[in-house]
């Protein structure tokens, strides 16, 4: 269920997203990383489109977020294996 819920939330809010695409929310919403792929393309979509310097935000954003994802497992990961007591096999 954790792992769904990132993938879940902007489904719920395409409605309100899709209705107002240019509100603060909607901003908000496609610019918050676990959401961005799914929002921001929806945006897109709209006939006026969104300002140039919102993907690339995103886009930033996403690989930034990617990242702390990435190095926060890793420590997972090896705290896990250090607390095992045995070599990685």
């Amino acid at each position: 269920m954790p792992s769904i819920l990132p993938l879940l939330i902007p489904m719920f809010l395409i409605g309100p997203v899709f209705k107002e695409p240019h509100s603060a929310f909607a901003t908000a919403a496609s610019l918050f990383p676990p959401f961005t792929p799914i929002l921001m393309m929806l945006r897109q979509s709209q006939p006026a489109g969104v300002p140039a310097w919102q993907p690339w935000v995103g886009l930033l954003g996403v690989i930034v977020f990617t990242g702390v994802l990435a190095y926060a497992a890793a420590r997972v990961f090896r705290v896990g294996l250090l607390m095992q007591g045995k070599p990685p096999g």
